[in-house]
């Protein structure tokens, strides 16, 4: 099963735009897909303007998986330090790397374990990790049991995704699988615009 768990919101596209995480429950327990924003930073601070939702975010979980690693989406890495935290190895590369990609202190910190993977990998029975490069290069998705898949932010809205400009979009709408997205509530089927 998997749930949208609305953690933060922030300025963005004329409004107030929500930032959700996802958890699937799995017989070895919670896996957490992202973890959004659980504070402000001076870096996101005036354009962004945040509002954080730190209780909301599931903390009993076995392992973090990040579809990508922009600020909206590795926030709270550092309440799951110990823990795995999968990602592309080309992600954590570019975050650690390149100027104004993300907040770096969010990415490394006291404890963070990352496990690092180059393209498609099995995290537990069920749970396919997939890269859906595109928003980012080392972006990628989260296929659940090849029947639902959670998707971070190949796009930012299902119109968006539907315009299959990246490869990322088109692995994801080749699947024609409910998909939820970070700034959308409920899962759908994508489909490509006409």
């Amino acid at each position: 099963m998997i749930r949208s768990h609305l953690v933060a919101d922030v300025e963005a596209f004329g409004g107030r735009f929500p930032v959700y995480v996802h958890t699937i429950e799995r017989p070895e327990g919670l896996v957490l897909v992202d973890t959004g924003m659980v504070e402000s930073h001076p870096l996101v601070e005036d354009e962004w303007r945040p509002r954080c939702h730190p209780d909301r975010l599931p903390r009993d979980v076995v392992c973090v998986i990040n579809t990508h690693l922009h600020f909206d989406h590795c926030g709270g890495n550092h309440l799951y330090a110990g823990l795995p935290i999968h990602v592309q190895a080309r992600e954590l590369a570019d975050a650690r790397a390149l100027g104004d990609y993300t907040v770096r202190e969010w990415v490394d910190f006291p404890g963070a374990t990352y496990v690092e993977h180059e393209g498609e990998a099995e995290v537990l029975p069920g749970i396919r990790l997939l890269p859906t490069p595109g928003h980012t290069d080392g972006h990628q998705s989260v296929l659940v049991d090849e029947l639902e898949l959670i998707g971070g932010d190949v796009a930012y809205s299902f119109r968006e995704l539907g315009e299959a400009d990246t490869e990322g979009k088109r692995r994801v709408l080749d699947l024609a699988v409910p998909t939820w997205l970070a700034h959308v509530e409920r899962p759908h089927v994508p489909r490509r615009n006409s």
